[in-house]
């Protein structure tokens, strides 16, 4: 529909509404017209005000009962479809509580830290921090310097990790200071394993691809090299040819020695 009239899209967008409101949702296996008016129109004149009379209309008051039915019914189905979501995807899910002072790595995602996430290679988490308080459940309050990152100091609980070093000492408040090989000291151990089989492999990628392109030239070498010696080959035979040639003809031309005869020449008379 929208495709044939780009240039007036507007004027699609009630007729699209009016579809929209007639399909059936999964959830409430009703269409939206009929959970709010209780019936589903055919044409948008159904949906006109009728007008208001002082006299009460059974009928009307029927039909205001079945709406409201309506309501409770779809109500009990959102809320079932609701748990039933939530029980599929908190199937896999592990519960992670912390408590005041514990120590957790932060993890850095694209959206929100997008000035870190730029490289592949970069460290996707710092830390650890203490968790200074529990909003809820789901989230928690991290001493992170916010001059530092210029973030809420609020994270999720499935960006946090429990920290489980020993040596507080040797890990810093961030990863990004200088400080020799102190990096490692301040990422867990699966940030660096991942970072250290990311490096292998692009390590094998590029060798793969300098031997690939090593073999290709040393092919390409001798196949040179088997046509500058076949040239060669072809050359000093022509040469040698010409040198035979020219002594032959040296030697008709000249003639047979004294004391020798043409048919013993060159072996001396008696």
């Amino acid at each position: 529909m929208i495709k044939k009239n780009l240039k007036e899209w507007e004027e699609c967008l009630p007729h699209v509404e009016f579809a929209y409101n007639r399909a059936v949702h999964s959830t409430t296996e009703l269409c939206p017209f009929e959970v709010v008016y209780g019936f589903k129109p055919i044409t948008p004149l159904d949906l006109l005000s009728l007008p208001i009379h002082e006299r009460v209309n059974m009928e009307a008051s029927k039909r205001a009962d079945f709406v409201k039915k309506i309501h409770v019914k779809t109500k009990e189905l959102i809320e079932k479809k609701g748990k039933s979501n939530a029980a599929r995807k908190n199937k896999k899910r592990k519960e992670m509580l912390f408590k005041p002072g514990d120590m957790v790595w932060v993890h850095f995602r694209k959206d929100r830290f997008p000035k870190l996430r730029k490289s592949k290679l970069k460290p996707r988490g710092a830390g650890p921090y203490k968790v200074l308080a529990k909003i809820n459940d789901n989230a928690y309050s991290i001493d992170l310097p916010e001059d530092e990152f210029g973030v809420s100091n609020s994270f999720n609980v499935a960006d946090l990790t429990p920290y489980d070093g020993e040596d507080l000492g040797a890990s810093r408040s961030t990863p990004f200071e200088g400080g020799g090989d102190m990096m490692r000291t301040s990422l867990p151990h699966y940030y660096l394993r991942h970072c250290q089989l990311k490096m292998n492999l692009l390590y094998e990628e590029e060798t793969s691809i300098v031997r690939g392109g090593e073999e290709q030239l040393d092919v390409k070498m001798d196949v040179e090299l088997d046509k500058e010696l076949d040239m060669k080959i072809s050359h000093g035979r022509a040469r040698e040819e010409r040198e035979a040639c020219a002594r032959g003809e040296d030697e008709v031309q000249a003639g047979p020695a004294p004391g020798q005869t043409g048919r013993h020449a060159g072996v001396p008379g008696p």
